[in-house]
């Protein structure tokens, strides 16, 4: 009976926290006549306080490739702490971090590292921006991070190797073409990009890791580059089977060399993206024939700083010779055939960038400028770009395209809309164009940082700003990157110098993460003449299906 009672006690009690708890949860009634209370928040009504966040659909963390080594013997259960006899260890894998985002529109990237690093370094920057992987995640591609065999945590390893102790983080820095070490001071060459501060550098050097096969206490710094290529080639496997997509595999420097053997071993592979590989395959070696056998289209990309007319940085001429292989592997590729190119960043306009691209202030930069090549060399299923749908031909007027664009994503998505329409492009361009120093907006002393803080730098001369038959054109887009949430300034002064009377006016704007917000309005309001219409962001790595699909709901014909 005294049990029935404390279990009746019990029934009551709870009904009695539940009545309470549902009137706690009820929507309070706005008070009569207060206009000026907030709204009420309705019960499960969503609320993203982070809009640009980085959403990842999926994250995990697996091994692949490796082997397993046995010993001899019986194992002794009866002394298992110290018996070794007929053991196993798992051995020479790699070990692979992957995040898939939510937005994912792109080929899967897989990423190895180098000498003395591990997939740190494509996670962040020594002064905590973010770096490469993340950086693609939001241009819609899965990321897969490899740690090599017997690196970081992959450190399970076949072969007994010794660590050595021997300061080294000078020799190091002054290889990396950073800057080099003079008056017991570390310096940075002249309009160097790589973050600087010791606390910077404090984080840099701690990305170092050893390798545990290596016999480095005797000079030893060989690398087995048949186990890691094995390792990288499952991994692609893996991804292949986990996303039925092949992978563009992005290697860097040591990580180079396996990098072309991996192409022996694996049919997964869409492309491949080489920052400052230590040396191009040889046009008579495995690697090269497994290369053009399988048509896999190459990039390398090299940074500043290299050759003989940089005598002040001591690794300028080795880096020149090193780069000099990827010349030849290029010449004799495409004449057989294949897809090579050799991307030289200051050709292209981008100074000052290191061995480390991916982690220098301006590594967005230069991740839109990988992007471009992945978009017109492997488009987004192993090699063949997507095809877009047809858009109706535009019957009301001609078309025009009016675009600024800073890094070159701009411009691939004016084209797509030109293509989509049968319309011209018009660029805009300033006189004294801009740098990649200039655009570096983490520098509060930059060109762009100036303009932003004083509106009053931000007229500038325009190459041009006249378009021959401008009132012919009945459809006027306006495309432009985001700067600080608005518009690039340079459209500003196209949109003073032009009237758009009679022109229906659609803006559209390129961004990593930010959304097109009030730009379009903004400009609207500049022009002061026009019917301007709402806009559309795209991601700076935008498929040109994508586009079309957009522009094919304007409904323009």
């Amino acid at each position: 009976m005294k049990k029935m009672k404390r279990i009746w006690a019990l029934l009551l009690t709870a009904a009695t926290i539940l009545s309470l708890l549902a009137g706690c949860a009820s929507t309070p009634t706005q008070p009569a006549g207060d206009n000026n209370a907030p709204p009420t928040i309705q019960p499960n009504e969503p609320v993203n306080p982070y809009p640009d966040a980085l959403v990842i659909a999926e994250q995990g963390m697996f091994s692949a490739g490796g082997t397993v080594l046995t010993s001899d013997g019986t194992f002794d259960v009866s002394n298992y702490y110290m018996s070794r006899e007929g053991s196993t260890s798992h051995v020479d894998h790699a070990n692979v971090f992957y995040q898939i985002p939510a937005e994912e529109s792109g080929l899967p990237m897989v990423f190895l590292h180098g000498y003395g690093q591990s997939r740190m370094g494509w996670m962040t920057t020594p002064d905590g921006r973010p770096g490469w992987s993340d950086l693609f995640l939001r241009m819609g591609h899965s990321v897969f991070l490899i740690d090599q065999p017997r690196r970081g945590e992959a450190g399970q390893t076949s072969v007994a190797g010794t660590i050595s102790t021997e300061p080294s983080d000078q020799t190091w820095y002054t290889q990396f073409r950073i800057g080099t070490y003079l008056d017991n001071t570390f310096t940075y060459n002249e309009g160097s990009q790589f973050p600087t501060g010791e606390d910077v550098l404090d984080q840099f050097f701690r990305q170092m890791t050893p390798d545990t096969a290596m016999d480095s206490a005797n000079g030893d710094q060989n690398i087995d580059t048949t186990v890691v290529a094995q390792a990288v080639a499952a991994t692609i496997d893996e991804v292949y089977a986990r996303t039925g997509k092949d992978s563009v595999l992005v290697t860097h420097s040591q990580g180079g060399m396996p990098g072309w053997e991996t192409a022996r071993y694996t049919d997964h592979i869409a492309a491949i993206v080489a920052i400052e590989p230590g040396m191009a395959p040889m046009v008579d070696s495995e690697d090269y024939a497994a290369l053009l056998e399988k048509n896999i289209p190459v990039t390398f990309y090299y940074g500043d700083y290299i050759g003989e007319e940089f005598p002040d940085v001591p690794a300028a001429g080795m880096w020149g010779m090193m780069a000099s292989s990827a010349d030849a592997f290029t010449a004799a590729y495409t004449a057989a055939g294949g897809s090579s190119t050799v991307v030289h960043l200051p050709e292209e306009g981008i100074t000052g960038n290191d061995h480390f691209m991916f982690q220098d202030l301006n590594n967005d930069v230069i991740a839109d400028h990988v992007e471009a090549w992945i978009q017109n060399h492997a488009g987004v299923s192993g090699g063949t770009a997507p095809q877009a749908p047809a858009a109706p031909e535009n019957e009301s007027g001609k078309t025009l395209v009016v675009y600024y664009s800073a890094t070159g994503s701009t411009e691939a998505v004016a084209g797509y809309i030109a293509n989509a329409t049968g319309g011209d492009t018009f660029a805009i361009t300033p006189a004294e164009p801009y740098s990649s120093a200039d655009l570096n907006w983490t520098d509060s002393e930059s060109r762009v940082s100036r303009e932003h803080d004083d509106p009053s730098l931000r007229t500038m001369e325009l190459t041009e700003t006249t378009v021959d038959g401008w009132e012919d054109y009945d459809t006027v887009f306006i495309g432009y990157p985001i700067w600080w949430g608005i518009a690039a300034w340079p459209v500003d002064n196209f949109i003073n110098a032009n009237d758009f009377t009679g022109k229906t006016v659609i803006p559209f704007c390129t961004s990593s993460s930010s959304g097109l917000g009030e730009s379009g309005e903004l400009l609207a309001e500049l022009a002061g003449t026009g019917d301007w219409q709402e806009g559309q962001r795209f991601r700076s790595s935008v498929a040109e299906a994508d586009v079309v699909e957009w522009v094919n709901g304007l409904n323009l014909q």
